[in-house]
């Protein structure tokens, strides 16, 4: 560490810094942060690199800073409560299926329109993701418009399959470019979704307030990290979701077939929102 320049050691010390104390954190569970800064000299042997020095005293320091358990979640607490508004906002989807004979088309432009909604509150995830470190804002002036590009692109594509594929149409219209909101809009109210897409948007948002905010997830929150997660659901989610899709085509739609699909993405919409939502580790307060 010690060959590189110094003011650039002193640039990165923050990001390292943090990256390293979650992962001491996560790994020795119940540890002061005086405990692990130990461990670490210790591990330097005797006759430590200055700058190596200089990146323990910075992870102490932030592993002082982390909250402790109780002000981010009590340990072995789940997200009980934001699940269960999860697996009811999910029980919208099969009525439609059961009781108003949605087709296929109509399930899977809801689900896509729910990535979007997941989309918007990562944006308002990395906002607000750790707002004591200034390392962290620096990450968000270029990381919260790369993802607005690339994800809205990604969705816009996924969109126009949804919509050529399995809709028939065309996900744009004339002169609307590839965000035609306007038509996106008028497909929402032509399947009559707007009730689902609202109850799916209040479980997004309810967890956002009470498991991000109000369990103060976002204390430990890192934007690289949120930057990516939601395109492992979408590509784990949704093409399990269009490849039962094509399934439930070539079926010929049966409702027991649509029901089994509705079922299938709720449980595994609610198996990651336990995994994602467990508790952090946290760092005890004394030695």
């Amino acid at each position: 560490m010690s060959e590189a320049p110094p003011w650039l050691l002193k640039a990165f010390t923050p990001f390292i810094a943090r990256h390293v104390a979650l992962r001491m954190a996560k790994g020795n569970p119940g540890l002061s942060a005086q405990a692990i800064a130990a461990r670490m000299r210790a591990d330097l042997g005797s006759n430590p690199d200055p700058a190596a020095l200089t990146m323990v005293a910075a992870v102490e320091k932030r592993l002082a800073a982390q909250p402790p358990s109780a002000s981010v979640a009590a340990p072995g607490s789940t997200p009980r409560l934001s699940a269960a508004v999860l697996v009811l906002a999910n029980l919208v989807p099969l009525y439609g299926v059961a009781m108003l004979g949605w087709p296929v088309f109509a399930v899977l432009l809801l689900f896509w329109v729910e990535n979007v909604v997941v989309g918007l509150l990562n944006v308002a995830r990395m906002l607000c993701a750790d707002p004591a470190d200034p390392a962290q804002w620096l990450l968000k002036l270029f990381l919260v418009p790369f993802f607005c590009v690339h994800y809205g692109m990604f969705t816009a594509v996924h969109g126009a399959f949804v919509f050529g594929f399995f809709g028939k149409v065309k996900a744009t219209g004339s002169g609307e470019g590839m965000f035609p909101i306007p038509s996106w809009l008028a497909a929402i109210g032509e399947q009559g979704l707007w009730l689902a897409v609202a109850a799916l948007a209040v479980s997004h948002l309810f967890s956002f307030f009470w498991n991000y905010l109000g369990r103060g997830e976002f204390r430990l929150a890192s934007v690289a990290e949120l930057m990516g997660k939601p395109y492992g659901r979408v590509v784990v989610l949704h093409l399990t979701i269009i490849f039962g899709g094509i399934g439930v085509t070539a079926l010929g739609s049966p409702v027991w077939a649509l029901l089994l699909l509705v079922g299938l993405k709720a449980g595994i919409d609610l198996r990651a929102h336990l995994k994602e939502h467990r508790p952090a580790p946290a760092v005890s307060g004394r030695s």
